[in-house]
């Protein structure tokens, strides 16, 4: 959803996001099971999950050490949120400025998309764990390419003009929709349980 706002927006400014070319179909789809692996054992263990650990390990045990980088929210004893929430936005940058300077054949364009799916998948590290984080960030991946693969198909058109195509827009925009709903749902929730929890 936040994906497809953000890429609407750049292209309305003439911000432009190239897709990366692999050299066939099948090393596409090789990349794009490796890189949730890669990317979050770095992205979210190492560079969010060890300092956690190094600020809020309250004893020296390797259990723990292991505890706590699968899950950091569930295993180590964090009563403040601002030094976690800190790390996580200067990750989710830095994850954002990795996807255009890493040579790799992504446009400027692509930095914010990254930078917010970074700070998103970057919670969901802390809060849940590395394999939601996972899920998700190979979900979003395989969600994008499956569908451009389709419309390829079925078209006969290359896979690079598929991500132009009308179905594509569609399917974003029934996304941004679906997102909107759920975040309204769960506003409301928010605020009706705070104000029954006031009226108790």
């Amino acid at each position: 959803m936040v994906s497809g706002v953000i890429i609407s927006v750049q292209e309305f400014f003439g911000i432009s996001v190239e897709k990366i070319e692999a050299p066939n179909q099948l090393v596409q789809f090789f990349q794009l099971l490796l890189a949730p692996l890669i990317e979050e054992i770095g992205f979210r263990v190492i560079l969010i999950g060890l300092p956690l650990f190094a600020l809020y390990s309250y004893k020296s045990s390797l259990r723990l050490f292991v505890k706590s980088l699968w899950r950091p929210s569930h295993h180590l004893r964090i009563t403040d949120l601002k030094k976690p929430l800190l790390i996580i936005i200067i990750v989710g940058i830095f994850f954002g400025v990795s996807h255009v300077i890493t040579g790799e054949t992504w446009s400027a364009g692509k930095f914010a998309q990254a930078t917010v799916s970074g700070l998103i998948i970057g919670w969901v590290y802390f809060r849940y764990g590395l394999a939601p984080a996972i899920l998700i960030h190979w979900a979003a991946n395989y969600f994008i390419y499956s569908y451009a693969y389709i419309v390829a198909d079925i078209n006969k058109i290359p896979v690079e003009t598929a991500f132009t195509h009308s179905l594509l827009y569609m399917l974003e925009l029934m996304l941004i929709a679906t997102g909107i709903i759920s975040i309204v749902i769960l506003v409301l929730n928010y605020i009706f349980l705070k104000k029954r929890t006031l009226e108790a």
